[in-house]
């Protein structure tokens, strides 16, 4: 692609990339295996979750512990997560270290032991955190605003569900793992002080003879959307507000972002300055675009004490709707300005770019450089943010409450 950026796509379907990082002592790998939650079998939702705890107890010729040792005599700042598309695992270290980590990534990977030792561990560990969100409303409100507004399995929460848990077992986990994991659709990326034809020939040892497994692609169900109000006694009420926007890949992507970041992008946006500064309705309040592959969204939400919940919600709506009425120059200005801040620390973190990358592909089929995103946010104006708002109206909202009392959904 560049003497920066670089792609390389292996005959079994895994997909190489690259970011050389002149100056960097460090590097960071991601590797995204398409078996997040999204690809649960239905009834068992939080498989996901839990074989992303498993890989780590034992892989290759090492145990548990000799694992987790290993990968910590190499100084490896790691992690292994369940997102909706993906199964995740990443590390950062020296760039030496991260690519003595390879095979044991491999092992990972290829040669999981998915021991029966540890599953009732990691099922117990899955159960826990679910029970967590009882003292975690903000979170939980947040989790049910996406189960409501993306279409199934998408907007399935990654925690999995408390009945689907309890009842898993060890054969659910392994019938995930020999299911979903394979090359096709797997996406490697390395970041930082790299030689790519050096890691490329490395990922062909280790991966090259990978075979390709048959994996179901899940039928989609509308989201149900609509309004749902979830009791709970508190001295809070929690407001999730939700309602589609255009894919990631759409052309007016980047005058999305800028228009969200004036709305919620700080303490400069104006629901932070309208609904906290002004009107001390809340003490949190953001808004901003989100998406999945395929679908993109606008999702907010606020906090605030139960006198002042009904308030909340109407002036969050009604900021949404005044939006459309466009934003100032000065606004403009400041949204650039924040969006290209974050970009450019982005950049400088080993571990961001790799993850960015990766993500890209799996997005777009192609890597975006930092000079083309900065680029982007750069040429937009006012009168295409101006133009794209008053033409788009927000609507049709999906709404969750988590308080002691329901809330009136504000009129159009």
């Amino acid at each position: 692609m560049s003497e920066r950026y670089y792609q390389h796509q292996f005959p079994n379907g895994l997909t190489l990339l690259g970011e050389k990082m002149p100056g960097m002592q460090s590097a960071a790998m991601t590797l995204l295996i398409p078996a997040g939650s999204a690809a649960d079998a239905d009834g068992a939702c939080g498989t996901a979750t839990v074989v992303s705890d498993l890989l780590l107890r034992g892989a290759g010729s090492r145990d548990s512990r000799t694992l987790t040792d290993y990968l910590d005599s190499l100084g490896l700042q790691r992690s292994c997560n369940s997102g909706v598309h993906h199964l995740r695992l990443s590390c950062a270290a020296l760039a030496a270290r991260v690519m003595e980590g390879l095979p044991v990534y491999a092992d990972i990977v290829r040669r999981p032991h998915l021991p029966e030792s540890g599953f009732q561990s990691a099922r117990d560990l899955a159960l826990q955190g679910l029970a967590g969100l009882e003292d975690d409303p903000r979170q939980k409100v947040l989790i049910q605003l996406r189960e409501r507004h993306f279409p199934h399995p998408l907007g399935r929460s990654t925690m999995g569900k408390k009945e689907d848990l309890e009842a898993m077992t060890l054969e659910t986990c392994r019938a995930h793992f020999a299911r979903q994991f394979g090359p096709a659709g797997t996406i490697l990326s390395v970041a930082g002080n790299i030689e790519f034809d050096r890691v490329k020939d490395e990922v062909q040892r280790l991966f090259g003879d990978w075979q390709t497994v048959t994996s179901p692609t899940p039928g989609q169900r509308p989201a149900p959307g609509n309004v749902l109000h979830v009791h709970h006694d508190s001295e809070q009420t929690h407001i999730g507000i939700a309602y589609p926007c255009i894919e990631e890949t759409h052309p007016d992507y980047y005058l999305v972002r800028t228009a969200m970041e004036v709305l919620g992008g700080g303490m400069s946006s104006r629901l932070f300055t309208e609904v906290r500064e002004k009107r001390a309705l809340v003490y949190n309040v953001w808004a901003g675009y989100s998406s999945l592959k395929g679908v993109g969204a606008i999702m907010g939400y606020a906090g605030t004490s139960n006198d002042r919940a009904q308030a909340t919600l109407d002036t969050v709506v009604s900021e949404l709707y005044r939006l459309c009425n466009g934003v100032m120059k000065d606004e403009l200005d400041r949204a650039q300005v924040g969006l290209k801040a974050a970009t450019i620390m982005q950049g400088e973190s080993t571990s961001g770019r790799a993850g960015a990358i990766a993500h890209d592909y799996f997005i777009r089929g192609r890597i975006r450089t930092l000079d083309e995103v900065k680029q982007a946010i750069d040429a937009v104006t006012l009168d295409q943010v101006n133009s794209w708002l008053k033409t788009n109206r927000p609507g049709p909202f999906t709404i969750v409450t988590v308080g002691p009392k329901e809330l009136k959904t504000p009129a159009a």
